[in-house]
């Protein structure tokens, strides 16, 4: 699947992951166009970040390496996702996805296609469950949002169940025989 790199600004993001690794995919809208929320991610006064963005039309653009921490989703409000680590900060070990858009727009197949597929290769690296507990929506961490609006996640899941297993070009190896932190203490 091709991306593009844009890149983000240094001050958005921490490198490495503080030991943990990605266990979780989070799910967002930008609400706003992909070039805005590159021009977000790469102002250094922003203070948020994302490892990749979709748009409407499939295009994908990747902000930061998945080996290093982006400011998606860190504010812990009202949480109902069940496996929430305490005294973490939950970006430690996701990864963030931001979806081109509004919250309350219909998703075009072609973001639905590039997203499953994005998914499906992310959880491969890092050895992600694909269901409900570890693809998630971002307001699932923070209830104050509605974050990521009107996406059907089983659809999204189910589609990233299906997809073809296709390489990224170029991406680093993986580290998999480190074993994952638990997220007590």
């Amino acid at each position: 699947m091709q991306q593009k790199w844009i890149g983000c600004a240094s001050s958005n993001f921490r490198k490495g992951r503080h030991g943990y690794e990605p266990r979780v995919i989070v799910i967002h809208i930008v609400v706003g166009s992909l070039e805005s929320a590159g021009m977000t991610f790469n102002d250094p006064c922003s203070a948020v970040s994302a490892h990749y963005g979709v748009g409407k039309t499939g295009e994908i653009h990747q902000f930061v390496e998945e080996s290093d921490t982006t400011l998606h989703a860190g504010t812990v409000v009202r949480p109902t996702w069940r496996l929430l680590g305490p005294r973490v900060n939950p970006n430690y070990y996701t990864i963030g996805i931001e979806h081109e858009g509004l919250p309350q727009a219909r998703w075009p197949e072609a973001k639905y296609r590039a997203t499953s597929t994005l998914v499906q290769e992310i959880a491969n690296r890092w050895h992600i469950p694909l269901d409900r507990d570890h693809v998630i929506m971002h307001r699932e961490i923070r209830a104050s949002k509605t974050c990521p609006g009107s996406v059907d996640m089983d659809r999204l899941i189910a589609a990233a169940n299906s997809a073809t297993d296709i390489a990224v070009v170029g991406a680093p190896p993986v580290e998999t025989e480190r074993p994952i932190p638990t997220l007590s203490g």
